[in-house]
């Protein structure tokens, strides 16, 4: 039995706790001590629905845990595009959609509706079109690039026979840069009818596709397919041909011109030693190897960097026989670099080093003595990352034969006659409505402007750009194409359970390591068809017959909200409910609309999120009782 006195100590202890902290704010901590950044949002205790936003998809109906939701349908459907994720807007649910009928051609032919290197996307996209995938919500997201390599590796040239080229103009545009940009403006400018020249300093076209991937990752078998499709559309590609001027070319009757240099210009670590013969950039050493041009390379390498180009570098590096060491001053979370070159690069016995930054680089009797320093994570900066800081005194040093330093690149831009307006980072400065630079008939795209960036992006540059340029000489700057059969019928998503994404057949690492062929294998006809059946099909405009919600039974969570993805859902606030018979909680489709005495919330609505005060997990010390800022 509990004494009487150790009761009355641990009640005083206890009221004496609940004295301490009275006066005090709430606030939640948590390990470790980093301060979450959470949206500012409401859960709000009424639904609301939106029928005009609505495509009857039914997600919110499959997202509600308690069955709140029951939607019927009219009969019919159309579809409704999805441009969100993709920078070169490809219809991915429309393709999707197609493979699933098990019709692959007319699957590349949408993909070719909007970019000319739809191998290229589907070997090497960095694919932000998976990250807003609607699957994602209830399992795995669908497997939207290896579909786009499906269709490719199965196409039957159905897309070439919808493909028209207009009458020839008589125009004349130069394309200096035959890269991602270059080449896609100077495809559509062809199909135009307008006489198309791109030149190129390196000895073969493609740019950074062509010299900053590997073969492993993209073969230039089928870099070089790409490219001579758009050789057949009648552009001209001089190699081996550096332009320093801008006059060399006005000079000569071309009456635009399109800058699309990319960003070759390697960036340097700023360290002592960095300057030694054994020290390269991921650029030039990249460069040398795509190009077929011998390394030499010693037994130890190490990597500075955690973007793609690093992982490149290393996973090139060690298919040359090296030992390799990433060597990276944050953690592997925030590095930049997709998390499937970064396991790739881990199967294949790349070692990482985390948290550490190079400081020196001495040359020794046998190799490279490189003094490392240990960091530490601060404030956030500009990246959002937090900022990756020196612990003092944690210096020490590891012996390497070879380092390759892989920490970005920049535009590199002529000096001398373009006279063009340049901003931060040494990229051109253009209109971004026009793309225009400050000298007229001159237009500039790709990572020329943006700084480096991935292959989608370019591509979206250099349609813009001949939309751009098709109206300077006098076009409408319609590059749209239907290239693809239009589409009949249209079937609802089978059923969402127990479907998952099928693993990716790889060549074995100890296989892989030993060679350049492609490491990612292709998917088969039947695994293809099953993963695209996987989809949702949340594009499909389905007609809402009528849209019931139990309100018994919500506990207002919010999970129809963040299942929608055409904000169709939101919540509202009022004090409390003021119905409690049942027959008359369920709300049908005309009683469910949206009041203006009751404003939705800003669960999950980015726009509704900015009028809201700030909320987060971590309430500061300087915020009212209830966690919202106070306003100044």
């Amino acid at each position: 039995m509990l004494k009487f006195e150790h009761f009355g100590k641990g009640m005083a202890k206890g009221m004496a706790t609940t004295l301490k902290h009275l006066l005090r704010k709430p606030i939640t901590t948590q390990y470790p001590e980093e301060k979450l950044v959470t949206s500012r949002r409401i859960r709000g205790t009424e639904l609301v629905w939106y029928k005009e936003r609505c495509t009857g998809c039914t997600l919110c109906e499959r997202a509600c845990p308690h069955h709140v939701i029951t939607i019927t349908h009219s009969p019919g459907a159309e579809p409704r595009f999805v441009p969100a994720a993709c920078p070169a807007h490809v219809d991915a649910a429309r393709y999707v959609r197609l493979i699933a009928q098990g019709k692959p051609a007319q699957a590349l032919a949408v993909v070719r509706e909007r970019i000319p290197f739809p191998s290229v996307c589907g070997l090497v996209c960095i694919h932000p079109c998976e990250a807003a995938c609607t699957r994602g919500l209830y399992d795995e997201n669908i497997m939207i690039r290896i579909l786009k390599r499906y269709a490719f590796e199965n196409d039957s040239g159905l897309w070439k026979k919808n493909v028209k080229t207009k009458a020839a103009t008589g125009h004349r545009v130069a394309v200096v840069g035959a890269g991602p940009a270059g080449l896609t403006a100077a495809y559509y400018l062809a199909r135009l009818g307008h006489t198309v020249t791109a030149f190129d300093a390196l000895p073969r076209p493609g740019g950074m596709m062509l010299v900053g991937i590997p073969d492993y990752r993209l073969p230039k078998d089928v870099l070089r397919a790409e490219i001579q499709e758009i050789i057949n559309a009648g552009v001209e590609i001089i190699t081996s041909s550096r332009i320093t001027s801008l006059e060399s070319l006005t000079g000569k009757g071309y009456e635009a011109v399109f800058l699309a240099l990319g960003a070759h210009q390697n960036t340097e670590m700023g360290i002592p030693g960095e300057e030694g013969e054994r020290v390269m950039q991921s650029g030039d050493f990249l460069k040398a190897v795509n190009l077929g041009q011998k390394v030499k390379l010693g037994k130890r390498v190490a990597i500075v960097g955690g973007g793609n180009a690093a992982m490149d570098a290393a996973r090139t590096a060690r298919r040359l026989g090296a030992e390799v060491t990433v060597i990276y001053r944050r953690n592997r979370s925030m590095m930049p670099a997709t998390d499937e070159e970064v396991v790739g690069a881990m199967e294949e016995g790349i070692d990482f080093r985390f948290l550490e930054a190079p400081t020196k680089i001495t040359t020794a009797k046998d190799g490279l003595e490189v003094e490392i320093v240990k960091m530490k994570l601060g404030a956030l900066d500009s990246s959002g990352r937090r900022r990756p800081e020196p612990l003092e005194g944690s210096q020490f040093t590891l012996a390497f034969d070879n380092v390759i330093a892989a920490i970005g690149q920049k535009p590199e831009i002529p000096q001398g006659n373009f006279s063009l307006e340049i901003g931060k980072g040494n990229t051109i400065t253009v209109n971004p409505d026009t793309m225009a630079t400050s000298r007229d008939g001159v237009f500039a795209g790709g990572d020329v402007v943006s700084g480096p960036a991935s292959n989608n992006e370019a591509i979206a540059a250099g349609r813009k750009a001949a939309t751009a340029i098709d109206k300077y000489l006098g076009g409408d700057g319609d590059i749209s194409e239907k290239l693809a059969p239009g589409e009949t019928e249209f079937f609802p998503p089978d059923d969402l359970e127990g479907k998952w994404r099928p693993e990716i057949t790889e060549l074995p690492a100890e296989e892989r390591i030993k060679s350049f062929e492609q490491v990612e294998k292709g998917l088969d006809a039947e695994t293809a068809v099953n993963e695209a059946r996987r989809c949702m099909r949340c594009d499909l405009n389905r007609p809402v017959a009528n849209y019931e919600a139990d309100m018994g039974l919500c506990i207002f969570c919010g999970l129809c909200v963040e299942a929608c993805p055409y904000d169709a859902n939101a919540m509202g606030y009022v004090y409390e409910n003021s119905e409690y018979q049942r027959g008359k909680l369920l709300r049908d489709i005309k009683n469910i609309g949206p009041s203006e005495k009751r404003p939705p919330s800003g669960y999950c609505r980015p726009l509704v999120e900015e009028s809201l005060p700030e909320q987060t997990l971590l309430i500061d010390r300087k915020s009212d009782y209830f966690g919202f800022t106070k306003k100044k």
